[in-house]
């Protein structure tokens, strides 16, 4: 992992000096790259939105779904300003132009005017609305006041509601504590958990892009949030075959 990130590290900084076009060619190699050293399989249907700017509105299992998603999704992730600090991942956050945001009410409508600049230029973003990560067998209610961001933007901006779901280990469905080797929550400590993901055996991933939205689809954005949640946590009992 050390030797890819470094290497791709060099590759990341030349393709800037040179100025080199579709630089999110590199974003997905590296991201690829990642999946397959952690062993994961991705399997995706659906159709992935190639309207800019998208809004893509993910559940959150694992610092691992942004490997997932980064393999396929041409967008910057939102997170928040801690993660900046983080070994490992905080770098390689930096590394891909991550949005960094505090959870700071007073800094709420300056966050806003970061995003809809960022949808203004036609750029596309990836956000975790529920605000936290779970143990990948449910969906927490989103948080719809990060969608300020696209009342405010000029540009009509297209939503996509993702599902992420840790489905089968060696081709097996995975039970609880199989699961919690791949999902990050609650007080789990980090290295541990980390390094103890390198080492695991074949995972599979499905991702499903569902039909995306618009905000003046529904009478507010709260609205729309629930709606989103809705489609993701239907996605997600498909995905893990809940009656």
């Amino acid at each position: 992992l050390i030797v890819w990130c470094a290497t791709m590290l060099l590759v990341h900084l030349r393709w800037k000096i040179l100025q080199l076009p579709k630089i999110e060619k590199c974003y997905f190699v590296f991201h690829g790259g990642c999946c397959w050293l952690f062993n994961l399989r991705c399997h995706v249907s659906g159709e992935i939105s190639t309207v800019r700017p998208t809004l893509f509105l993910s559940n959150h299992i694992s610092y691992l779904d942004v490997f997932v998603l980064g393999k396929y999704v041409p967008a910057y992730f939102i997170a928040k300003s801690e993660v900046s600090g983080w070994p490992i991942l905080g770098w390689l956050a930096k590394a891909q132009n991550t949005l960094f945001f505090e959870r700071n009410s007073k800094k709420v409508r300056g966050q806003m005017k970061v995003m809809s600049d960022h949808f203004e230029a036609e750029g596309n973003l990836i956000l975790f609305p529920e605000g936290t990560s779970t143990d990948g067998t449910h969906v927490q209610p989103f948080k719809s006041s990060l969608l300020q961001s696209v009342e405010l933007s000029e540009k009509e901006v297209l939503i996509q509601p993702v599902t992420l779901a840790y489905t089968k280990y060696k081709d097996q469905p995975m039970c609880h504590q199989r699961r919690d080797q791949y999902a990050w929550y609650a007080t789990m400590p980090f290295a541990s958990h980390f390094f103890n993901a390198l080492g695991l055996a074949k995972a599979d991933v499905e991702i499903t892009f569902h039909q995306p939205v618009t905000l003046s689809d529904f009478e507010n954005r709260k609205v729309c949030a629930v709606d989103c949640q809705q489609q993701v946590a239907n996605g997600l009992h498909i995905a893990l075959g809940d009656k």
